[in-house]
């Protein structure tokens, strides 16, 4: 709890990738001593299916699919029993899944994961992008190239560089 008796609340984007495993430990331990997290995976069943004879059993696959993501980090990341969080599994968008959910529970910050896929892919537009121009809290990215280096092992007799 902050000095004035708030619970601090973080909202953590996890998609499966490394760097949002990253950014779930990271929210491990600025939610710790007495913090929560919200662990928010968001999935959209594509819009040209919408409406056809089959979409409710693809948004039940999807949504199911979006569940067995969340209950894998759960079962493999040991940490999370450490503090208090629950899950939100949002149909639409990922960046207006994780900032609805930041907005609804008055987040004090927002932590996700960002695989960097290039600057043509941020043209684009990407989670990372859209959630740190929209948020209204601030924002921590884990770079899978950050995620990279402080998991490569040096090679036996190489010389540093």
């Amino acid at each position: 709890m902050t000095p004035d008796g708030h619970q601090r609340t973080i909202v953590v984007g996890y998609d499966g990738s490394a760097a949002a495993r990253a950014a779930v430990e990271h929210a491990i331990d600025r939610a710790k001593p007495e913090g929560r997290l919200v662990l928010v995976h968001a999935y959209e069943v594509p819009a040209d299916h919408i409406g056809a004879s089959y979409s409710n059993v693809m948004l039940e696959g999807s949504a199911g699919y979006a569940a067995g993501v969340l209950d894998a980090l759960e079962a493999d990341c040991e940490r999370l029993s450490t503090v208090e969080h629950e899950r939100d599994v949002l149909t639409g968008s990922p960046a207006v899944a994780i900032i609805r959910a930041a907005e609804v529970r008055e987040a004090d910050e927002i932590i996700i994961g960002s695989r960097g896929l290039g600057r043509f892919r941020s043209v684009l537009g990407s989670v990372a992008h859209d959630v740190i121009h929209q948020a209204h809290c601030p924002v921590t990215v884990i770079t899978e190239r950050m995620v990279e280096s402080t998991t490569a092992t040096p090679v036996a007799g190489a010389a540093p560089a």
